[in-house]
């Protein structure tokens, strides 16, 4: 029998608010896009969040009222929610010689303003490396510590499972580095270092979200010197993809998110990235990426001399759409991708709405994303400090530490541009990680 075709709705969420679709499939921001069988009626509804309003509907909808559509093409709608947000909570780890950590602990308002938490700095055995609104994760890297977040925000350890040990064999001597959660915030990740004794792989870990416990699903069956960062996940939580330039060589790589929550590699090592190329005909080096709340990601790539592998100007940025199948592939050309005025990069951050792109190296630059369109710049360099780490809340507020300067800088960022918060920047002791989650 002959299958019918399937089209993807996909939903964006403006402001702080969630959108579900009637049939299933759609709950964004979580899961941002769905296929369904053509001539399928989809109706979506809008639920915004404490201290916010729905304003409107814009796309494939319009107005404020119900937004309903016969499905026999690919179609995407945004949800436009205003109000003052819900808030956030910010975690600063900084080192603690030798002993643990300190972690910095603060409520956010929706402006991006902080108020310290009573208790602030806490001690904890390990820093601080990913979270959700109800636990934080961290990791000497052997074992995997969870850490529940009280209704004041303060924090206290309730869990600890060993990763190292699900090593083959266990006594590689790496173990559990750069945690990262999935989009349902129902798993957590780590790159596993030399799961092998010679190679990267990620490990996955369901979470019990009554306790916070952790129980050990798998490592990738793909171990490979190539991974070298944190996964982002597309906005259906298909797909996971990083980049990296393991001896020179373009590697954009990506895995099928299954449905337990494991991780199969569904890009071909050793085959080479899809990109652009670089003036005189020269290869790109990419490097990090960052998914939009739909189906494309943002890479960072350096451009390199053919014949001696150095770089030969700054970065530039590529917008990439990820198809069904799990492909990467782009339009973007030299002539489009804007320059990165920090020189190196150290972190690439998407905002939860998908409008705005953060790149951290030596200083601190904001970029409109335009899905597959070419990036745009939307600030030159906001600071000079050398950033580290970037995170996001849901209110477009930008956090971004520096190790060597010692500070936690904070900006809102709007299509007019970027404005340092009030009491920004805040200083802290030697801030080694940053976790940004929203107020339960």
């Amino acid at each position: 029998m002959r299958q019918g075709k399937f089209f993807r709705l996909t939903v964006s969420v403006s402001g702080a608010g969630i959108v579900t679709s009637v049939p299933a499939g759609i709950r964004c921001p979580s899961t941002c896009s769905a296929s369904f069988p053509q001539n399928t009626q989809v109706t979506l509804k809008e639920s915004p969040d404490a201290n916010n309003s729905f304003a409107s509907w814009s796309g494939a909808c319009s107005g404020s009222g119900a937004c309903s559509l016969m499905l026999n093409s690919a179609d995407s709608v945004t949800a436009n929610f205003s109000g003052s947000g819900s808030g956030a909570r910010v975690y600063v780890s900084g080192a603690m010689n030798n002993s643990g950590s300190q972690v910095y602990a603060f409520n956010a308002a929706s402006n991006g303003q902080l108020t310290s938490v009573s208790g602030s700095p806490f001690s904890a055995a390990v820093g601080l490396q990913a979270g959700t609104s109800q636990f934080l994760f961290g990791t000497d890297h052997t074992n995997i510590f969870s850490f529940a977040v009280a209704s004041d925000g303060s924090i206290s350890q309730v869990s600890t499972i060993n990763a190292e040990q699900y090593n083959n064999p266990a006594n590689c001597g790496g173990g559990p580095d750069y945690l990262f959660l999935d989009r349902s915030g129902s798993t957590l990740y780590d790159l596993d270092l030399y799961s092998d004794c010679a190679n990267n792989g990620y490990q996955s870990f369901g979470l019990n979200t009554m306790t916070g416990a952790l129980t050990y699903l798998s490592l990738t069956s793909d171990v490979s010197p190539v991974f070298e960062s944190a996964l982002t996940f597309t906005g259906d939580n298909t797909f996971a993809f990083s980049a990296s330039c393991y001896h020179y060589y373009q590697e954009i790589y990506g895995f099928a998110r299954n449905s337990g929550g494991t991780l199969t590699l569904v890009t071909n090592l050793g085959q080479g990235a899809s990109l652009p190329l670089a003036p005189g005909g020269n290869p790109y080096c990419p490097w990090l990426a960052s998914a939009d709340n739909a189906n494309h990601l943002a890479i960072s790539l350096t451009p390199m001399n053919g014949s001696t592998f150095q770089p030969s100007g700054p970065p530039v940025l590529g917008a990439f759409t990820v198809d069904d199948s799990g492909t990467p592939t782009t339009t973007n050309t030299s002539d489009n991708m804007p320059q990165v005025a920090t020189t190196i990069v150290n972190d690439l951050r998407m905002s939860p709405d998908g409008k705005f792109l953060a790149v951290g190296g030596t200083g601190l630059q904001v970029f409109n994303f335009n899905g597959a369109d070419p990036i745009t710049q939307l600030t030159g360099l906001l600071i000079t400090d050398t950033i580290d780490q970037l995170r996001w809340d849901a209110n477009d507020n930008l956090y971004a530490i520096g190790n060597a300067s010692g500070t936690l800088h904070i900006f809102n960022v709007s299509a007019a541009g970027a404005v340092q918060t009030q009491g920004s920047p805040y200083a802290v002791t030697s801030p080694q990680s940053l976790v940004v989650v929203p107020q339960s």
